[in-house]
């Protein structure tokens, strides 16, 4: 071996021994990492990763409470809870869309296509292919175990009776939350409280409960009791839907009441829909028309110019008012009785419905005194009704009148009500003069049978005296004995009543071919019990009240009178000692009063409320509102919280805010007084409003008022001079 041999050969031998021992302190420093980070997961950081292990495996499953059921007044169950088939499925977990899709058509009784198209869409994420379906045999579906596939039973409302009731009760969405009527405005109550358990999953990957946990049971919902009565409900709902086919009207209205509680026994609209089985032409049915449709009342609107002219003793009924011959005109615009006389006395004109004889009446009482007692029955404010959607309606303030104005808002014309509000007008003089606020919720009760709220009669004032009222009572059995509404007549019952005829808006102006009838009338009229009102319209077989709206009401009233025989017992649960009422503003029977709900309101509607029901009230002094005129101001909170009870003097706190201005968002009311109708049409609707039309020819008023800063497609109310009247 030379020398350079033996050269090469020990440089082998050391590059090879540097690079094991490369090797080795790699290796070494590798173990040493892995042991390091070992020590730290399992000692030093050993909760923290247990502490997602459990997040990995742990989950907190809700567990939704049964919803609270809703009874009639006799505790019939209107509501019951049940169970329906929900299907979530995967399709990229699903491995035979065929055989799935076959076995889902099979079930739920439809095309195999309808499925299989859905399940071999690998686009799609995880998503119901059925939700809530009503299945009496799922063949084995829920027994099995399919990939990619979850079927499981969700609780849903079923309706007991269908239709009956409907736009009262409401109903619920998709996740058992109300959208409408009680369902809605009784929502937390009826929802109850969430509970949970702590799951696990096994190796496998399926949840099972983890024991180490104690699990939290939900509340149960608490069950909602109404004043309404199943029966007189039915009634109502079967004789209106009636009367709308043999008068082929297109819609209708119908509200009974307990003229002395004020409790609703029965609230309807037609055409209506059932809960159970909504369909896509249902939307106009599920409307409760009773409070949200406003209209002009026409000569029901009466009840306050008499009232008042016999409150404030400016008339008796057997004084003669000039009725004109059936035809008188003023400010250039002309006011027609359809029974034309020379003269008729006082009580003729309620009896007769003399247009001409209730304006000439109202000129003697005056702009401000027919204000205040429109505004004393309920008028341009809310009832306090527990069901949303409300139209307060429209009552014009003595400023704002125009030439014309006292006179036709005297006949009904120039003024927008619901049905309730004329209702309870009504039943207040049925009351001996005491105006009820009327209540659908009776009782609240806890799972346990505890109760939570009691709705109770509650007074909200003496409108006329018991010397005022009886006169009108009288006036009103003249009506339906020898008067417009003699069709409303029932044997061996005395009844008291007003008829009501309006002509409908088409096209902009009034049209003699389509009207509004009603009739508002109560029994037995010696001691009133209970207040109907009907409401047709457009109805195509006749048209004046007397002969549409009447029969309708006779034929409700007389089904209740069987059904219920003593029509007495209704009320007799609550019966009052009038003499305990002392003053209009000391009405409440335990010296307390329930707060109302002044959140998201204007403060000037707000203000209103709480001056009504005398209730001291104090503003917000850090609300930092803006001086500016045109600014709307709103009530955003209050203290204390709607429907808590407080005594009478204790004052509410109001917390304002500023609402957005032109620039960010609202619009300004144009002036259109005094241009024609069509020109105002047009400008209104060019700027983007709705709009709403009372009368025609000239605009001679519009509500709101020019210059108001309101939203964008708002409905704006244009009153002309009914020319054509």
């Amino acid at each position: 071996m030379d020398f350079y041999s033996f050269v090469n050969k020990e440089r082998k031998r050391i590059n090879v021994t540097r690079r094991m021992n490369v090797v080795m302190f790699i290796l070494l420093a590798f173990l040493t990492l892995v042991i390091t980070k070992l020590v730290s997961i399992q000692i030093l950081e050993s909760e923290k990763y247990k502490l997602i292990a459990k997040k990995q495996s742990q989950s907190r499953e809700i567990i939704t409470p049964s919803r609270g059921i809703i009874f009639d007044r006799s505790m019939n169950p209107l509501v019951s809870n049940v169970f329906r088939v929900s299907v979530i499925a995967d399709p990229y977990r699903i491995k035979n869309p065929d055989s799935v899709s076959a076995l889902l058509a099979n079930v739920f009784s439809k095309n195999k296509s309808e499925y299989y198209d859905k399940l071999v869409d690998r686009n799609n994420s995880a998503f119901y292919l059925e939700r809530k379906v009503s299945v009496s045999d799922l063949k084995g579906l829920d027994t099995l175990r399919i990939e990619g596939l979850n079927v499981f039973k969700e609780a849903a409302r079923y309706y007991n009776y269908g239709s009956t009731g409907s736009q009262i009760i409401g109903f619920t969405d998709l996740d058992n939350r109300g959208v409408s009527g009680i369902e809605l405005s009784s929502n937390k109550e009826l929802t109850g409280k969430e509970g949970y358990m702590i799951s696990r999953k096994d190796g496998r990957g399926v949840k099972r409960p983890d024991m180490n946990y104690i699990q939290k049971e939900p509340e149960t919902g608490a069950n909602v009791i109404l004043t309404i009565d199943k029966n007189i409900q039915e009634i109502a709902e079967q004789e209106l839907a009636s009367g709308m086919k043999y008068f082929n009207a297109s819609h209708g209205k119908a509200v009974v009441v307990n003229v002395k509680t004020g409790e609703i026994l029965a609230m309807c609209t037609y055409p209506t829909f059932d809960p159970n089985n909504i369909r896509k032409e249902d939307t106009v049915g599920m409307k409760n028309a009773v409070l949200s449709d406003i209209y002009e009342p026409g000569s029901t609107f009466k009840i306050v110019t008499a009232s008042a002219i016999l409150e404030e003793k400016i008339d008796a009924p057997n004084n003669v008012v000039n009725t004109e011959n059936g035809t008188y005109t003023i400010y250039g615009m002309d006011i027609i009785d359809s029974y034309g006389a020379p003269s008729l006395t006082f009580q003729q004109v309620i009896e007769k419905s003399s247009n001409i004889g209730v304006a000439k009446l109202s000129q003697k009482l005056g702009a401000e005194r027919f204000f205040k007692y429109a505004r004393d029955y309920g008028f341009g404010i809310y009832t306090g009704i527990e069901l949303n959607g409300e139209n307060k309606g429209y009552l014009k303030r003595p400023i704002d009148f125009t030439p014309g104005s006292l006179e036709f808002m005297s006949i009904g014309y120039q003024i927008a009500v619901n049905v309730l509000q004329i209702t309870m007008a009504y039943a207040s003089i049925a009351n001996n003069g005491l105006l009820m606020k009327p209540y659908i919720v009776k009782k609240e009760l806890s799972p346990d049978g505890s109760v939570l709220y009691e709705g109770m009669p509650s007074p909200v004032r003496q409108v006329i005296s018991e010397e005022t009222a009886k006169k009108l009572n009288q006036m009103f059995i003249g009506v339906v004995d020898r008067g417009t509404g003699t069709d409303a007549k029932i044997d061996g019952v005395s009844v008291a009543g007003k008829t009501g005829t309006t002509q409908r808006i088409v096209e902009g102006e009034y049209s003699s071919s389509s009207h509004i009838s009603s009739f508002v009338g109560y029994f037995p009229a010696e001691n009133p019990e209970i207040i109907i009102t009907v409401v047709i319209d457009d109805p195509k077989n006749g048209y004046y009240g007397g002969k549409v709206a009447a029969p309708v009401f006779k034929k409700i009233a007389e089904r209740i009178i069987e059904y219920n025989g003593n029509t007495g017992s209704l009320s007799s649960e609550y019966m009052y000692v009038r003499s305990e009422i002392k003053e209009p503003g000391d009405l409440q029977t335990d010296g307390t009063q329930l707060i109302p709900n002044l959140r998201d309101m204007r403060l000037q509607d707000a203000l209103e409320i709480l001056q009504e029901k005398n209730i001291p009230y104090e503003l917000d002094e850090n609300a930092g509102l803006k001086n500016d005129k045109g600014a709307i101001v709103s009530v955003v909170n209050q203290e204390p919280s709607p429907g808590t009870k407080i005594s009478n003097g204790s004052k509410v706190k109001l917390y304002l805010k500023n609402s957005k201005y032109d620039g960010e968002g609202y619009k300004i009311v144009p002036d259109v007084r005094r241009m024609s109708l069509r020109k105002s049409i047009n400008k209104l609707v060019s700027d983007g409003f709705t709009v709403d039309i009372n009368g025609s020819g000239e605009v001679v008023d519009i509500f709101p008022k020019p210059g108001t800063r309101i939203n964008p497609k708002s409905k704006i109310i244009l009153f002309c001079k009914n020319e054509n009247k």
